[in-house]
């Protein structure tokens, strides 16, 4: 079995939420657990980052979280920012047709703004 760690922050700006593993039907119920709590914690801000560029695994289960996430951003005015580099991640999405979907990045977005927490409330 492989396993997650998800790691968040947030800054005055965004929150950013960081996977370090496998994306997969046993995983991605706790990092959409993570998720909804960044989503809670955006309280006006307008950027969520998704870090994947260590995932060593992704799923359909990460795809199908990918579309729940990107809508739920999109209910709150915020906007979902995947970053990814490797094939691992970026295959699936493609392979999905949801290339267009997200704002996707090989390397972290600007960010301003100081880190206010480590972790979401």
């Amino acid at each position: 079995m492989q396993t997650l760690h998800v790691e968040s922050r947030v800054l005055s700006d965004s929150v950013v939420v960081e996977a370090h593993g496998a994306v997969d039907m046993s995983t991605a119920d706790g990092l959409e657990n993570r998720l909804r709590e960044a989503l809670g914690a955006l309280d006006g801000r307008r950027k969520l980052v998704l870090d994947l560029d260590r995932v060593a695994f992704f799923g359909t289960a990460g795809l199908q979280l990918l579309i729940r996430i990107d809508q739920q951003c999109r209910d709150l005015g915020a906007t979902l920012w995947v970053v990814a580099s490797e094939r691992t991640v970026l295959r699936p999405i493609e392979v999905a047709g949801l290339t267009g979907r997200f704002h996707i990045s090989s390397v972290m977005p600007a960010l301003s703004g100081q880190e206010v927490a480590a972790e979401p409330a």
